[in-house]
């Protein structure tokens, strides 16, 4: 019996340095986000060119909703 215990605080203390090493060696991941610049892509007049453009992506309607249910 005290083999086993033995064997399970071996057990515990590898996987213990195992998972402090593992994370202690991951690269901090650096957070970026792309952000449109919607002033840009919105004129004044109606025939100006704007200085960027937004690409709009429009799914299907999902099977489960109905269209007049949509917001």
């Amino acid at each position: 019996m005290e083999t086993r215990k033995m064997t399970n605080i071996l057990l515990l203390l590898i996987f213990l340095s195992l998972t402090a090493m593992a994370l202690l060696l991951l690269p901090p991941r650096e957070v970026s986000a792309e952000t449109f610049k919607l002033d840009d892509c919105i004129t004044v007049g109606p025939y100006e060119k704007p200085q960027a453009y937004l690409h709009v992506i429009m799914h299907q309607v999902s099977p489960i909703q109905a269209p007049s249910e949509l917001p």
